[in-house]
């Protein structure tokens, strides 16, 4: 069984590096990582310049066992 949860990632390089921070982030945590789905893309702007990549992801996490 999985539980899901909702991560952002960012990074200044591109969306697929914004997903290996928001995957890592959910990694370093603790949890077991078995797939996830991208909900949303977008960036911020500054001064004119494209500055960063955001996304929303959603993770599937292992759900704890009750015993």
């Amino acid at each position: 069984m999985f539980k899901m949860i909702d991560v952002v990632g960012v990074s200044p390089q591109g969306f697929s590096e914004a997903v290996k921070d928001g995957i890592d982030k959910v990694l370093a945590s603790g949890e077991k990582v078995h797939f996830f789905q991208v909900l949303e893309q977008r960036g911020a702007v500054r001064n004119g310049e494209l500055r960063e990549f955001q996304v929303l992801i959603r993770v599937a996490t292992e759900f704890p066992e009750k015993n």
